[in-house]
């Protein structure tokens, strides 16, 4: 199987050249690395000019998946295989995420853990990791490894989310059976994305690839988790979670996504949560300017989920 992987940069060539180099000596005959400078405007693209990899220069910022796109563009591999740029891949990984694709495996997402150890976090920690069931993280020498994701899940609200989130390494594997792939360490079939995809551009980060899971089981392709293909990741190290820029792509993109692909009900929970969080909390404003761009995008929405049932693509509409 020849493999395209896909590498996107922002401003962190220190980080995606530590990505690169953990992967290049995993490629075989016919593997094609690429990253993709998504107009950082500084050194980047000195720093990332090599032979052993093809460079694309978006010239502007087209966000997660828009970066990923101009890297798989014109793909004639089998498999496109992503990587985030603050991630380490692991001995392995890039035959483990790739060897279950075909039949009706459409893609694959890995065990990605954190980088470093954890422990609880004493009160007062401002930094914590919150875990699901309120549990706060620190990082800290001595500590346990913590599982950062084994897939993507959702909720009856359209909340996606890490399975596994924050469980300590080594418990045992997740199930093979996962809702989603997580965009970080995955693998999509080129048949596959070739039927479904690519990513939407106008999410421009953050559940494209949990919109892009749910068209694929639309179209009755399976997603399997691959406890194997091993990936540590500097959580959030581009972007903070807790940034008015995440907060505000976070609330809007998931009421997209549920618009596009769940029920009734789903868009309902969707919009109340979003709605709540609005009038509590330090996040509100960043939270209330998200829903807003999403109830100004809802026509618009409507008419996707409408064409796709119908058969018709966007670039039709």
């Amino acid at each position: 199987m020849r493999r395209r992987i896909v590498v996107v940069n922002w401003r962190r060539s220190d980080l995606t050249l530590r990505a690169l180099r953990s992967v290049l000596p995993q490629m075989g005959d016919g593997d094609r690395l690429v990253v993709v400078d998504n107009g950082s405007g500084d050194d980047s693209t000195a720093c990332l000019r090599s032979p052993k990899w093809d460079l694309v220069e978006t010239g502007r910022n087209l966000g997660f998946g828009g970066g990923v796109n101009a890297g798989a563009r014109g793909m004639d591999e089998d498999a496109l295989v992503l990587l985030n740029n603050d991630a380490v891949a692991q001995d392995g990984f890039l035959d483990a995420i790739t060897s279950p694709l075909g039949g009706r495996v459409g893609a694959t997402t890995g065990k990605i853990l954190l980088s470093g150890t954890w422990v609880q976090a004493p009160p007062g920690c401002a930094d914590a990791l919150v875990a699901g069931d309120g549990s706060r993280w620190t990082r800290t020498e001595g500590g346990t490894v913590l599982v950062n994701s084994t897939g993507n899940v959702l909720d009856s609200s359209g909340n996606g989310s890490d399975r596994d989130w924050l469980e300590p390494e080594g418990v045992g594997d997740a199930p093979a059976e996962v809702f989603g792939f997580c965009g970080g360490a995955c693998a999509i079939l080129r048949e596959a994305w070739d039927q479904v995809g690519p990513f939407r551009e106008d999410f421009f980060m953050y559940y494209e690839d949990t919109e892009l899971s749910w068209r694929l089981r639309e179209a009755g392709w399976d997603i399997v988790h691959v406890p194997g293909a091993r990936t540590v990741h500097d959580h959030a190290a581009s972007s903070g979670t807790n940034s008015p820029m995440f907060l505000r792509v976070n609330a809007r993109n998931r009421i997209l996504v549920a618009i596009l692909h769940g029920p009734v009900s789903m868009v309902v929970q969707a919009l109340a949560r979003t709605v709540g969080r609005t009038l509590q909390g330090p996040d509100r404003g960043p939270v209330l300017q998200g829903l807003g761009e999403a109830v100004a995008r809802m026509p618009r929405t409507l008419v996707d989920r409408v064409g796709r049932a119908r058969g018709i693509s966007v670039g039709d509409r």
